[in-house]
């Protein structure tokens, strides 16, 4: 397998492909735990894609916190994937995980021409505020467009995580902030503008945010404006970690397939949710699902 480290255009990013003839492209972007998913990356390399691992901030030149982060970083991924040898000159496949869904339903629907398939694990079904430390930065966008934040749905001012077994749930919080109509009317990411098919998937146990009931607002939306090809894998009793997850975030001995994580630098637990059976049910069913739906659909 062929791996480069990419510092150009912008870009922060590993490049994996297997020896052979040109393969389909694939960006994987992981979630607010920052880096280079390297991981999956190689996982869908070996599969048959030629992938890019996308940093979008945490690394230098990009933000350092996911405050204000210019998509266009997907945009420039899209040129250069597009410019390999090794790669089809042919639409790309955008494979996200929680903020990283979130940005790959963005970037599908700010560049439709440009993707071909979407997989988005745990997805948000609009822009939501940024994720920081400092309570100035929470009153920002997690994303900007040409250097111009895109708008986005507040945490109401009294919300805060809840505690539960497993750590700090974040749910509460997003729930609170999907309940505000006007907000979630101006910061709904135009799903309909996707021309490419999409496979949302989702766990009914999600503690970090509530990823099935914004598939069911993502779903919502397409039947109405939409004509594109939808697939839901929902799995009511699993939670936010139903895909392979980088070794280097640190968990519980279940492995990947936990329900808490501690992220490195925090020295908190956060609760991911879900039954640890359920979790590793839902992977072992979602992750061929989601390799056979990018097959066939990027050629």
């Amino acid at each position: 397998m062929a791996i480069c480290e990419v510092e150009e255009r912008s870009l922060s990013a590993s490049f994996y492909v297997e020896d052979g003839p040109p393969r389909p492209g694939v960006i994987v972007l992981g979630g607010s735990e920052g880096g280079r998913p390297r991981y999956l990356a190689r996982l869908l390399a070996a599969e048959g894609f030629s992938c890019l691992a996308l940093s979008y901030f945490g690394a230098e030149p990009l933000p350092r916190r996911l405050v204000e982060v210019p998509i266009d970083c997907v945009e420039n991924a899209l040129d250069w994937l597009r410019d390999r040898s090794d790669s089809l000159d042919t639409p790309i496949g955008l494979l996200g995980a929680s903020k990283g869904a979130e940005l790959a339903l963005l970037a599908a629907s700010k560049w439709p021409d440009a993707v071909g398939a979407v997989v988005a694990y745990a997805p948000s079904a609009v822009t939501f505020a940024g994720i920081s430390p400092r309570a100035e930065e929470r009153r920002r966008s997690s994303w900007s467009y040409r250097g111009a934040p895109l708008p986005f749905v507040p945490f109401p001012s009294r919300a805060r995580p809840a505690l539960c077994p497993q750590g700090f749930s974040f749910a509460p919080m997003y729930d609170a902030a999907l309940d505000d109509p006007v907000a979630v009317a101006r910061a709904a990411i135009p799903v309909e503008k996707i021309r490419a098919p999409v496979m949302l998937i989702s766990g009914g146990r999600d503690r970090v945010w509530p990823s099935s009931r914004m598939v069911g607002m993502v779903k919502a939306r397409l039947g109405e404006h939409g004509s594109q090809e939808v697939v839901h894998l929902g799995f009511p009793e699993a939670g936010h970690s139903i895909m392979p997850w980088a070794p280097g975030i640190a968990m519980n001995r279940v492995g990947r397939v936990a329900n808490w994580i501690r992220l490195a630098g925090t020295g908190g637990l956060f609760a991911l949710g879900g039954k640890p059976w359920a979790n590793r049910a839902a992977l072992r069913e979602a992750w061929p699902q989601a390799v056979a739906f990018l097959r066939t659909h990027l050629r």
